[in-house]
């Protein structure tokens, strides 16, 4: 049995949370609010986000991150803003903590987040994880397919604490590449909206899904990663899973945009990752040949009609 900390007590982290609980180990989830931890801790739900479900023995709550500071291992599920504040916490508290990352997204400095521990943290043993994974299913206990980005040992510890889970793993030694892979796919859903809210037949759907997962192999490579991510869990699995369901946040943000609903994609809790990811994937692309992203940025900055999203596909 091993010490979990859980940063976080959103949907996400309480459905990873409660399936290493039920893995046998103890789970102590960093709550946001004292309303928030008094909640979960008196009714045993995380009534928010799973309601009428009980967590699973072996959960506890916390407001204090001192309480979590010294776990065998460190999840990040909490808002993407807050990871600069949080890795020099964990540099100061834990500096050689086994970090698992569950966030999704990029740092604007950065570029990944594996940079920024590299940077403020460098002894933290840092892991990205991340896949084709909705929360729900994952906290009812359903088949998922997770990846996971680091050094071998890092990566086999974090392999280890998911034992007997029903959760299927692939592995690389590169974590940057994860975070990366796990950041285009919020964009690539966005311009599989855009293609969804016209309502065209399977023949367009999956020929423009087709040619999303070449533009991501091509920035794979452009950027000097692995070419195994491309079809890893955070690579295919997870850009299809969320360009392709409706229940994705990125893909209903471009259905709606396609479908001339207004949005203020500015709003500081605006929960669509993949727009912004794209400004901080642009600034690193350069020489690389991505339309259907440059597009997607065009869109959402006001500069192309939704539409566009179809001139990209003359252009692979």
């Amino acid at each position: 049995m091993a010490s979990v900390a859980m940063l976080g007590a959103g949907a996400f982290g309480t459905a990873v949370g409660a399936v290493l609980a039920r893995a046998g180990h103890k789970v102590t989830m960093l709550c946001r609010t004292a309303e928030q931890e008094r909640a979960i801790r008196e009714t045993g739900q995380n009534a928010r986000y799973f309601p009428g479900q009980h967590l699973p023995a072996g959960m506890t709550t916390t407001t204090d991150f001192a309480e979590v500071a010294a776990a065998d291992a460190l999840f990040l599920a909490f808002p993407a803003k807050v990871m600069d504040t949080y890795a020099a916490t964990i540099a100061q508290a834990h500096p050689d903590a086994l970090v698992v990352n569950l966030v999704k997204g990029l740092h604007p400095e950065h570029f990944t987040f594996a940079e920024l521990f590299r940077m403020v943290a460098p002894q933290v043993r840092y892991t990205a994880l991340k896949g084709p994974t909705f929360a729900r299913p994952l906290f009812l206990g359903e088949w998922s397919g997770l990846s996971c980005g680091g050094t071998p040992s890092c990566v086999d510890a974090v392999v280890d604490l998911f034992h007997k889970a029903p959760i299927v793993f692939d592995r690389t030694d590169s974590a940057d590449a994860i975070d990366v892979a796990s950041a285009l796919k919020n964009v690539y859903a966005i311009a599989l909206g855009l293609v969804g809210s016209t309502g065209p037949s399977e023949n367009t759907v999956y020929m423009a899904a087709t040619l999303v997962i070449r533009e991501l192999r091509t920035i794979i490579l452009g950027l000097g990663y692995d070419e195994s991510v491309v079809t890893s869990f955070a690579g295919v699995g997870d850009t299809l899973l969320t360009g392709l369901c409706d229940t994705s946040r990125n893909r209903t943000l471009g259905l709606m945009i396609g479908k001339g609903i207004p949005l203020d994609t500015t709003r500081s809790d605006f929960l669509a990752e993949g727009v912004r990811a794209v400004a901080a994937i642009e600034a690193h692309l350069e020489g690389i040949h991505t339309p259907v992203l440059h597009t997607v940025a065009d869109v959402l900055a006001g500069r192309k009609p939704p539409t566009a999203i179809f001139e990209t596909f003359g252009l692979h």
